[in-house]
């Protein structure tokens, strides 16, 4: 396991070094650039295989390995600056690889939630295939799901020639190693100081939800703690925090784009610096945008505005759209363009599920949000308070009364509204609003700015939903969940700076909250750690929970060469239906029939209907002349007898199966029947 990761961690390190060099070339300093280079290096290496692919190459991988050549021939010159100031980044990294890895050990398993399907679009992108990729799950079809925040990690694993498990257990202690990296990096050029900036990158990793001290409180023992219950805070949605993703693993769009995210908006912070503004700003901002669009369309908006707010709230100040700041907001605008039409074979392939917008009906409760977002709330609600004041002038009385209108304009738009959480996001990002564009604190108007952000999309949140197939008390479970997990990242990596600001006003006001702020996940925290004692470590495989044989069906057909379509049992989500499919990358004839549902829309449903109808046949089939024809008729080429076919098809004729073709694998109780192709 540990000889693994170090390949793994040596192979993502060389191509760190060339992204590190190309920001060093462009102006920016050695720990940022060390903290954003890896990051970046993969993104590019990714994005030139991925044009490959859409022109037809089916090993379009491979073409990122001469583009990070050449950068790095590139900007060999500034390769001895590359001896100070990367020490400290790149133990932030370290350490959260290892402890992610750690906490993940009772979870490598990749079943049960949505793994499945993050596991099959990884692997089906591994195999020899054009871009757009194949539907796993629909054989025959293109994917009409995001896939882009794989691309970037193709590369390394096909370098270390992983099998997609594999690759995807590792893949998911780097996110949050990069993450880490990158809200360290954010954070200091915020102005936090080196514990800020540690603080900041715990945070946007380890960060949990004071749920768990509730559930302490209620009387369930630190071991027992219901992770999940708190990843569920308000009602019918889904409430994500970072310690939670990254030990769950599910590699959703959400969680993959994190990175990419925080690296467009580092580099944003040198896009308002007029001629000192280094040259990679241009380039390495629209690249990174539009590859966390890509990655995730829903952070598409949230991340624009954190780009627009960094850029405009640089060094060189905050300015409106006037004069000199016209040229920072037309940057802007530029950079996002550029971004879009950087991925316009991604934009035009994509089908949305998304419908329109609609008016929510039932906002978040206030011990919803306190018991989800209390803590990472808590340093902007001081910092507005505290400007709130300062607007009163420099009269005691006034600065009371101005906080006092500050508290009464929360509660008058909450109970009028009977939206909380609503009237804290508007009352404070007014406030703070007011003190970016007006205040004359330089050094702090950056975290402001960024603060607003989270704010922003909270008080939107709480106000509209975007219509997608889920309804009912479902109706807004999607735009919780991602506008909660843009906006915990975000509030995650401005804390420090926000307390930091407010330490030199308040020390132990922001001493207390600062604390708050650390413990506040503290059980989630002890209770996964506590989960982790006195297991193994039996490396990076994720298919140890198959029936015997399985999972070495599932390597043989990742490896084998040329196009296959696999046959196998058809079942509801969330099941071990498609789990052959999922490991190899083969595409299955039908897999998780309502994912399809929700990616296509209510057309597909006769084609889904057909299609298991076919199956069903095909297992209850007796004649070989019959399996034959129903492979046939699918379009298929092997078919899977193992032990979820047993279970879902009690009156399955093996040897019918067997006698229609030729059986090419066979391992414990698991056999796999070639038949015509």
């Amino acid at each position: 396991m540990v000889g693994q990761a170090l390949a793994w961690y040596a192979v993502v390190l060389v191509a760190g070094v060339a992204g590190t060099l190309l920001l060093l070339r462009f102006g920016l300093g050695t720990g940022v650039s060390w903290a954003a280079g890896r990051t970046l290096a993969w993104v590019i290496s990714g994005y030139v295989g991925w044009l490959g692919g859409w022109v037809g190459l089916r090993h379009w991988w491979w073409l990122g390995a001469p583009a990070l050549l050449i950068v790095a021939a590139a900007c060999l010159r500034q390769r001895h600056r590359l001896r100070s100031h990367v020490l400290e980044p790149e133990l932030v990294f370290a350490a959260a690889f290892v402890i992610v890895a750690v906490l993940r050990l009772p979870v490598l398993d990749i079943t049960a939630t949505e793994k499945p399907m993050d596991l099959a679009i990884l692997a089906t992108l591994l195999r020899p295939g054009t871009i757009p990729p194949t539907d796993p799950w629909l054989a025959g079809q293109v994917l009409p799901y995001y896939h882009w925040g794989f691309v970037p990690w193709l590369l390394p694993g096909k370098v270390l020639g992983l099998e997609p498990d594999r690759l995807f257990n590792l893949l998911v202690p780097t996110l949050a190693a990069l993450t880490a990296q990158l809200a360290w990096a954010l954070a200091r050029a915020l102005g936090c100081s080196r514990r800020g900036g540690l603080l900041a990158a715990f945070l946007a990793v380890l960060a949990g939800t004071p749920d768990g001290w509730y559930q302490l409180v209620r009387g369930v023992p630190l071991g027992s703690l219901d992770l999940w219950r708190s990843s569920r805070a308000i009602a019918g949605t889904i409430t994500e925090f970072p310690l939670f993703s990254f030990q769950l693993g599910d590699l959703h769009p959400h969680l993959l784009s994190v990175p990419l995210f925080l690296l467009a908006i580092l580099l944003a912070r040198t896009l308002g610096r007029g001629a000192g503004e280094p040259r990679v700003a241009w380039p390495g901002v629209a690249l990174a945008y539009g590859a966390a669009a890509a990655a995730n369309p829903w952070c598409a908006l949230p991340v624009g505005l954190a780009i627009l707010l960094a850029a405009a709230a640089a060094e060189d100040g905050f300015v409106w759209p006037r004069g000199a700041g016209v040229a920072v907001w037309l940057r802007v605008a530029a950079v996002g363009s550029v971004g879009w039409l950087l991925f316009l074979p991604f934009w035009l392939s994509y089908q949305s599920p998304v419908q329109c917008l609609g008016l929510v009906t039932t906002g978040t409760r206030l011990d919803e949000a306190a018991l989800f977002l209390g803590a990472m709330l808590l340093p902007a609600v001081l910092v507005a308070l505290e400007l709130a004041g300062g607007m009163g002038g420099f009269v005691a009385a006034r600065r009371q009364f101005a906080r006092a209108v500050f508290v009464g304009s929360v509660v008058a738009i909450a109970v009028v509204s009977r939206r909380p959480l609503a009237a804290f996001g508007i009352v404070m990002a007014a406030v703070i609003a007011y003190a970016v564009v007006r205040g004359r604190r330089r050094r702090a108007r950056a975290a402001w700015a960024l603060a607003l952000v989270p704010l922003v999309v909270l008080v939107a949140m709480e106000l509209v939903y975007v219509r997608d197939p889920y309804a009912g008390e479902l109706y807004r479970m999607n735009t919780v969940f991602k506008a909660t997990h843009v906006s915990f990242t975000l509030f995650a990596v401005c804390a420090p700076a926000l307390l930091g600001w407010l330490r030199r006003r308040r020390a132990t006001l922001a001493a207390v909250a600062a604390a708050v702020v650390m413990i506040s996940g503290a059980p989630h925290l002890a209770a996964l750690a506590d989960r982790v004692r006195g297991l193994p470590a039996n490396g990076w495989d994720g298919l140890g929970w198959m029936a015997p044989g399985e999972a070495a069906a599932a390597r043989w057909l990742f490896h084998l060469p040329g196009p296959a379509i696999l046959v196998e049992a058809v079942g509801e989500a969330y099941s071990d239906a498609a789990r052959i499919s999922s490991a190899s990358g083969v595409p299955v004839v039908l897999g998780w029939e309502n994912h399809e549902r929700v990616w296509r829309g209510g057309a597909v449903d006769a084609e889904l209907l057909q299609r298991r109808l076919a199956v069903d046949a095909l297992y209850r089939a007796s004649s070989p002349a019959d399996v034959r024809a129903l492979v046939g008729r699918l379009g298929a080429t092997h078919v899977m007898i193992g032990a979820v076919e047993r279970r879902t098809y009690p009156n399955l004729d093996a040897a019918a199966i067997r006698a229609a073709g030729t059986v090419v694998f066979a391992a414990a109780d698991c056999e796999i029947v070639r038949i015509g192709g």
